[in-house]
This record gives C-alpha cells, structure tokens and sequence, in this order.
C-alpha cells in the first residue's frame, strides 16, 4: 500500500505541478520539461540516499516519519506556491535579461517540488530493505513493490486530469493526494503505538494547509475577475473591465479571446482578420469556420459586420464554450463542435470560403496545427 500510493502521488504531483506553474510560465514543452527534469533529478537522488539509509538504519519509522513531512510540504504547496513564484520571478526581473521564463520554471520547481519529492524518492529503496528476507525470493519482493508503484503511478496520472483538478482544481487535488500519504503515516503509528508528538504536529499543520490552501486564485493580485476555475485542458480566467471582457487561459497576462461592450473593434489581430471574407469575394453569404473558437470573438465580429454568414466554430475545450455563453455572449446561430482543429479538417469534407485558424496552447501554436501537412489539408 505504501509502494502504491507513494507512485500514485509523485505522478499527482508531477500533473499538478504544471498546472501549478501554467499561470506564470505556460504550459509549453520547455515548462513541462523543466518539471519532468527536476522531478527526476528529485527521484533519483532519495533513491540514492534513501537506499543508503535504510543499510544504516533499517527502521521503518524513518520511512514513515518522512512520508508525513512530504504530506505535509505538498499540501503546504497550494498555501505558498504564488508568492514563492512571484518572489522568485521578481528577483531574476532585476538580475537577469535573457532566458528569464526557463531560469524561473526552474528555479521555482527547485524550491517547491524537490524536497517532498526526494522525500518520495526514498520509498522503493527503504522497503525493499524492509521486505527482503533472504536471496531466494528477492526478486519477487523487488518486482511486486516496483509493479505496486507503477499500478500507482498509472492511477496518479489519469485520476488527476481527469476526476480531480476537473471537478474539484488542483489545490484540492494536492490536498488529496497529500491527504493520502498523511493518512498511510498515521496508520502506521498508530498500529506500531509510537510517534504520538510527530502525529499531533502533523494533525495541526495539515489542518492548517487544508484550511489555507483549499482555493485555486492563482492571480491573488486581481480583484475584478468575474470567473477563475479549471478545465480537463486549461486554467481559464474570465476579467472584467471597464470597456471589455477578457479570457485568458494558462497565462495569467494574455489575451486569448474578447469581447468590446460597445460592439467596436477590438483593436488587435481579429480585426485584420476581418479582411478574408471580402478577400474571398464571398463576404455576404460566406461560409467561415474557425478553428480555435475560445469565446467566439472572431464568430461575433463577422456576424456583425457581414450579412447572412455561416460562422462555425471548433474548440477543444468544452468549459470554453460554456464560457462563451455566459459572459461573451457568443450567439446560438452560432454552433460550435468540442473537437481538436486538424481532427475536424480531417473528419469533414465541406468547403468553406474562410477557415480562420486561431488556435493557441498558451502563447504557442500548437505543433500539429503549423506544419505544411496541415495548412496543404
């Protein structure tokens, strides 16, 4: 059990991390290979250390007395993660002037996630110290502890993106998971009759990070945000101002769709865009399709400047689209498909008079969206 939801929670970790840091730094390939980088070099150095703790000294109590401390930094991490990153990004905004997003990921990770994952670490090693008792069968003790992991590690990827940060956001769900590995440090306790002053600690202390760090506001600067939750995808972040309202996703800063109050121009790239459908010669009765749709703010535009368009929209995020109707007032004449861009292309064969492609991960394009392959189809 303790094998199990030891690889459960490194991988729950690992998922919510990038969720943890999409705000400040995106999700792009660069952060999520500075998150599997460090977890890694986390990993190996407790399976070293505690592989050469357990030879020294083979008492479980130390297993599990660092079980707690990991439960308890890791539901400390949702409490002080955005003031850990915002100190660190503003110290390097003052001593550095190149690769600023790469040096902060990393450094953040460093400070946030090392320490309870090399606590993790330790895990297989001390238990295989604890488990085998003669050579005969030792690598039956060692596969079904490493099997036991993986089963773990295979749930802790899948139940957080798709049960818990959905339902519940990823505060919760580090809660969750650190609430597990709490629970397995007092059971033990308990059962072997010791450690009543690290449990009574550990009680108060999770407590306290489970009162304080239970909200998902990653922007607690803002005051005038209208919506701020999660999807199976995306951060999302729905602002209000005076003039317009504004989504952002993953990037607490960008602007990925927008909405003017007056029905004016939005004074950025939609507006440009506006051009096709008279490029087309078709501006009146086109037919346009938008791959990327977020709240619709290109649908809006040409429905309002053109007569008797057909506008359709796709977009892989479904909570987006809820989005667009409750605070975008993206029309009902217009329909919107949750599906990925290319896969659409791929799957239709109508013709359209404009096909806007506006599809973003963060500040990125995605990958299968900028090849020749995809603008050729």
């Amino acid at each position: 059990m303790t094998e199990f939801f030891a690889g459960m929670s490194v991988m729950a970790v690992e998922l919510g991390a990038s969720r943890l840091l999409a705000p400040y730094f995106s999700s792009s390939q660069i952060v999520w290979t500075i998150i599997i980088g460090t977890i890694m070099i986390a990993m190996a150095l407790g399976n070293v250390w505690g592989g050469k703790s357990a030879d020294k000294n083979p008492n479980p109590d130390k297993l599990y007395k660092r079980l707690m401390i990991a439960a308890i930094w890791i539901a400390a991490i949702p409490v002080v993660e955005k003031y850990i990153i915002v100190g660190i990004s503003g110290i390097l905004i003052l001593t550095i002037n190149t690769n600023f997003l790469i040096a902060a990921a990393f450094i953040a990770c460093m400070v946030i996630f090392v320490y309870p994952l090399f606590l993790l670490g330790t895990v297989t090693p001390s238990l295989v110290k604890y488990t085998v008792e003669s050579l005969d069968d030792n690598g039956k003790t060692v596969g079904t502890l490493g099997a036991a992991n993986t089963i773990g590690s295979i749930l802790g990827t899948f139940l957080p993106t798709f049960v818990t940060i959905p339902a519940v956001g990823t505060s919760i769900t580090f809660l969750i998971f650190s609430g597990i590995l709490f629970i397995l440090g007092l059971i033990y306790f308990i059962s072997v009759r010791r450690g009543k002053t690290i449990c009574a600690v550990s009680i108060i202390l999770f407590l306290i990070c489970s009162i304080t760090g239970h909200s998902d506001n990653f922007a607690f600067w803002e005051n005038n945000l209208t919506y701020e939750g999660e999807s199976v995808y995306n951060y999302l972040q729905v602002k209000d101002t005076k003039d317009s309202t504004i989504l952002s996703t993953n990037v607490l800063f960008g602007v990925q769709s927008v909405r003017m109050k007056d029905d004016s121009l939005t004074g950025m790239y939609y507006d440009y865009a506006l051009a096709a459908p008279l490029m087309s010669d078709a501006a009146d009765n086109a037919n346009i399709l938008v791959l990327g749709m977020g709240t619709g703010t290109y649908a809006t535009q040409c429905i309002q400047y053109f007569d008797n368009v057909d506008v359709v929209g796709v977009e892989i995020d479904e909570k987006i689209t809820k989005l667009a109707k409750q605070y975008f007032e993206l029309s009902d004449k217009v329909p919107v498909t949750t599906y990925d861009g290319r896969a659409y292309l791929q799957a239709s064969d109508k013709k359209y008079d404009v096909i806007m492609v506006d599809a973003y991960q963060d500040i990125t394009i995605p990958f299968q969206m900028s090849s020749v392959e995809f603008f050729t189809l």
